[in-house]
C-alpha cells in the first residue's frame, strides 16, 4: 500500500509540474511567494491582496477561455507563459516600490498581456494540432478543463473550432425550409394579385 500511494503521488507531481497554469499548484505557490517579496509588509490587508491577484490569473480560464477551441494546449506552450510571467514579476520585485495603485494597475496589464499571450499560444497549438497533414506535436498536451495530460496529438471538430455536423445540417434545413415557406409566400401573393386584378378587370367591363 504505500508503495502505491508513493507512485499516485509522484504521478500527480508529475502531472502538476507541466499542467495548465491555473491546475498548477506548485507553481501558484511559488507565484504568490514572489508577489510576497514585492508588496512591503506595511501595506494594510496584504495578504488578501496577494490572493486577490492570484486568484485574479487563475481565473483567466473560466472567464474567457470557456470555449471547447480553448481546452487543449501542448506543455511547451504552458511553460513559455508559466516562465514569462515569473520573470516579469521578477522585473517588478527588482523596481522601486511604486505604490499599491500602480502595482495593482500593472498586475491588471500584465493579465490582459497574458491572455494575448495565451490566445497566441493555442492558435499556434490549433495550427499544428489541427492540420489535415498533423501525425504528432511537439511534447505531450494538456486537457485545462480537467487539468490532466491527454495522449491525443491531433484534432479535429469543435476542439478545433469547427461546428459540429448535426448542428451544421440543422442549420442548413432550416434554412431551407424558411426559403420554401418564404417562396410559397411570395407565390401565393403574386397569384392572389393577379386574380384581383382580373376581377377587377371584368368588373370594370360588365359594367
Amino acid at each position: 500500500m504505500p508503495c502505491a500511494l508513493l507512485l499516485l503521488l509522484i504521478v500527480l507531481c508529475l502531472q502538476e509540474a507541466g499542467s495548465c497554469l491555473h491546475c498548477d499548484r506548485r507553481f501558484l505557490e511559488a507565484l504568490e511567494a514572489l508577489l510576497g517579496e514585492v508588496v512591503p509588509p506595511t501595506v494594510p490587508q496584504r495578504d488578501t491582496l496577494i490572493r486577490h491577484h492570484i486568484e485574479a490569473f487563475t481565473q483567466l480560464y473560466t472567464l474567457h477561455l470557456h470555449e471547447k477551441q480553448h481546452r487543449v494546449l501542448d506543455v511547451r506552450g504552458v511553460q513559455s507563459l508559466k516562465s514569462a510571467l515569473t520573470t516579469w514579476l521578477k522585473g517588478v520585485k527588482e523596481e522601486p516600490w511604486k505604490g499599491v495603485n500602480l502595482l495593482q494597475l500593472a498586475l491588471a496589464q500584465q493579465r490582459d498581456s497574458l491572455l494575448s499571450s495565451l490566445h497566441g499560444a493555442l492558435e499556434r497549438f490549433a495550427n499544428l494540432a489541427c492540420s489535415e497533414d498533423c501525425t504528432m506535436t511537439e511534447g505531450p498536451v494538456l486537457d485545462c478543463w480537467t487539468c490532466l495530460r491527454i495522449n491525443a496529438q491531433c484534432f479535429s471538430g469543435e476542439l478545433c473550432g469547427e461546428e459540429d455536423k448535426r448542428e451544421v445540417e440543422q442549420k442548413e434545413i432550416i434554412l431551407y425550409l424558411f426559403l420554401v415557406c418564404e417562396c410559397v409566400l411570395l407565390g401565393s401573393g403574386t397569384l392572389l394579385y393577379c386574380v384581383c386584378w382580373r376581377l377587377r378587370r371584368r368588373t370594370r367591363k360588365q359594367a
